[in-house]
């Protein structure tokens, strides 16, 4: 049921009510980090005389940190994985800390969904506790029922287990649960577990390479994670 007078009032005839769950990526979808973590890395292989391309940032964007180590460590020697990790966590917290912002209109429409009482997650292949500091950033930690982490599975997009993990967080079914990505990678993982799956374009990939998503925008909208009345869950 839809609350009179909220953002959610324009959704068209011919879809259905509210979804039952809503599960946000975080980096590039929620957050505006993609640009920040292409730096980050692009700074930490500098030093070890390993130069970044676009072609790298695409191949790991969306997956766990291990896939970037794994990729770079074809391209030179990284040392030791520990040693790696622990600095470029601490130039990437450095980064973040000044320069992190989250994007305005999947805030606006997470507040939305959590006003009409629909629960939201956040899915990501980022650590847990980078997506609590991202969601720190606009007093959302507390309206944000559940969060998936790296930390929190062992199989990672393009694998389900995140979006599925995420759905049972909230208690319903991810065939009733929309998610919004902003990769590839991601949207397979959400399709794989069945959601509707809505696509945002940032600028890091053309929308042709998303166009595995239910649907593709440039704005995240309430009205736009609402799925039309014939859509069937890829699960079903």
């Amino acid at each position: 049921m839809r609350v009179a007078g909220s953002s959610l009032d324009g959704v068209q005839e011919g879809h259905r009510d509210l979804p039952a769950g809503v599960i946000f990526d975080c980096d590039g979808t929620l957050a505006d980090t993609e640009t920040l973590s292409a730096r980050v890395w692009r700074d930490v292989l500098a030093r070890r005389g390993i130069e970044v391309t676009a072609a790298d940032h695409a191949a790991i964007i969306g997956r766990a940190w291990p896939a970037g180590f794994d990729h770079f460590s074809a391209r030179g020697d990284l040392g030791d994985v520990d040693s790696f990790r622990a600095e470029l966590r601490e130039q990437a917290g450095a980064t973040f800390d000044a320069e992190l912002r989250l994007f305005p209109d999947v805030v606006a429409t997470l507040r939305a969904f959590v006003a009409e009482g629909v629960p939201v997650a956040v899915a990501s292949s980022s650590t847990r506790s980078h997506v609590s500091r991202c969601l720190d950033r606009e007093d959302l930690r507390d309206l944000v029922t559940a969060i998936v982490g790296a930390d929190d599975v062992e199989d990672h997009k393009p694998d389900p287990a995140p979006y599925l993990a995420a759905a049972a967080a909230l208690g319903v079914p991810a065939s009733r649960c929309t998610a919004v990505e902003d990769t590839p990678i991601g949207l397979a993982s959400a399709r794989a577990a069945g959601t509707y799956t809505v696509a945002i374009v940032r600028g890091v990939f053309e929308p042709s390479q998303l166009d595995d998503a239910d649907l593709v925008v440039d704005e995240i909208t309430p009205a736009a994670l609402v799925p039309p009345a014939a859509w069937v869950s890829p699960a079903a």
